[in-house]
């Protein structure tokens, strides 16, 4: 068994659980299969197809086996870097089947009404910036689907729960809950509350007009994913700002959602700044660690969007000079990677004192994960084995639709500043069960280093 592979992250989920060993958690991968169906009604929408899209990008690295059937001949609104001119092509590149299985799967379903179907199926639903999920059988009608970021953490959600009924999670995908991205202090457990309320039409806020990206791994690339969709009139008024050092590795295959299976030992950097060029975005490549030195100057974006997993370079964020830094981060274990945070920092509130004292709790983990039965039986195999143990008990739990959504609800923040509303200073909870999701409003602190532009006047990507 190979310690770091492709989807160690994933089976990382299943083994730390304590229910599964290796051997079984790899024929449990092995099993998984997940049918997406676009339903005609919303193809041609950006919120459709940002949902069946992440829907593929997302579930192709946690599921064995992925098919995309209904619709999928409807004409691309983005231009992705994948190629293809139909939302069936681009699926095809990010690992989806076309041609249906017997073997038994899990059915996510974008758009369209309810209706029967055999077996356990979830609709992915939205309304303007607000997306969720639905048991397939209940009757909930689209609403607005001018909002491909609603359509992201639809069909994120969607997938998620798919892959939570893969853990025996019998609550998955059984009502109907989502998040408002706009107003996600309406609630999102089951009622409609937070679906009710769609939030301004798309083509009324503003965008960024600069951007600085801090680690390009899961959530950074979740990031740029979510920019992908954003309805720039001219797409080289962003300057984004990559900043990274690691090299992409075969086990961020499975988390990471730019990254091309086959494609490592190539900086994180390089693929994130190969696929914003495609976009038409303007490109500064930082290959180097933040550190306490780096200042940034007045001419250089003024809002960071932070992907990092250690707690020392968290607290450095507010260092360089940002006007507002925002921080997402994720649970690492199999009991909370489900589990997500955004933080909205600016000059009332920064990251050193918001993560004072607290510290990385990894060491923790792995003396806690070693003792399972799973790792104990590897580490009996032989005495290579055992010296490995640490390295694999040190692999955290991640998984790409819980980065998915984390992204989504951290660009809908920066729209919020660029159209100088407050953002939300703090939005935290749990994916499996929306009802424990929480959100504080900040305060709008306008900076003349920001700026921002209007979003295309004709509303659509």
């Amino acid at each position: 068994m190979k310690i770091h592979s492709d989807r160690s992250r994933i089976r990382a989920a299943f083994v730390n659980s304590g229910k599964f060993g290796f051997p079984e958690a790899e024929r449990k991968l092995a099993s998984m299969c997940l049918t997406i169906h676009l339903d005609e009604s919303v193809a041609s929408t950006p919120a459709g197809q940002a949902a069946a899209l992440t829907a593929v990008l997302t579930g192709a690295r946690c599921f064995s086996t992925v098919t995309i059937t209904g619709a999928i001949n409807a004409p691309l609104l983005v231009d992705l870097p994948v190629g293809g001119a139909c939302v069936g092509d681009a699926a095809k590149r990010f690992g989806a089947k076309t041609k249906p299985s017997s073997a038994p799967s899990r059915l996510v379903l974008i758009g369209g009404s309810g209706s029967g179907q055999p077996g356990w199926a979830v609709r992915a639903i939205w309304n303007g910036w607000s997306g969720g999920i639905a048991p397939a059988s209940q009757n909930v009608t689209i609403g607005r689907s001018d909002c491909p970021l609603a359509g992201i953490a639809a069909g994120a959600l969607a997938v998620g729960h798919a892959f939570f009924a893969e853990q025996d999670d019998r609550r998955a995908g059984r009502t109907m809950q989502g998040v408002s991205l706009w107003t996600p202090d309406l609630g999102g457990g089951v009622g409609q509350a937070w679906m009710d309320d769609p939030g301004p039409l798309y083509r009324e806020v503003f965008l960024p007009e600069a951007l600085w990206l801090v680690g390009l791994g899961n959530l950074g690339q979740a990031f740029m994913w979510s920019l992908t969709w954003l309805p720039y009139a001219d797409p080289a008024r962003l300057m984004l700002f990559l900043q990274d050092d690691d090299l992409v590795g075969e086990e961020n295959w499975g988390t990471s959602v730019l990254v091309r299976r086959g494609r490592y030992n190539v900086l994180k950097t390089r693929v994130a700044e190969e696929w914003a060029e495609h976009c038409g975005y303007k490109v500064r490549r930082i290959d180097r660690r933040l550190d306490e030195q780096m200042r940034r100057t007045v001419t250089e974006p003024g809002i960071a969007l932070a992907g990092l997993d250690r707690m020392p370079a968290r607290r450095l964020l507010g260092l360089p000079g940002f006007d507002y830094v925002i921080d997402a981060g994720l649970g690492a274990d199999a009991h909370d990677f489900h589990r997500l945070r955004v933080n909205v920092f600016d000059a009332d509130r920064t990251p050193s004192e918001h993560f004072e004292g607290v510290e990385d709790k990894t060491a923790d983990r792995i003396e806690t994960i070693k003792q399972l039965p799973a790792y104990q039986a590897h580490g009996r195999k032989s005495a290579e084995a055992s010296c490995g143990m640490v390295e694999l008990a040190g692999i955290s739990v991640a998984a790409p639709f819980v980065s998915a959504v984390a992204g989504a609800l951290a660009i809908t923040q920066v729209i919020r500043i660029a159209s100088n509303l407050a953002p939300y200073s703090s939005i935290y909870g749990p994916l499996d069960d929306l009802r424990g999701v929480r959100a504080v409003q900040g305060n709008v602190s306008p900076r003349a280093t920001i700026g921002s532009v209007a979003a295309n006047p004709s509303g659509s990507i």
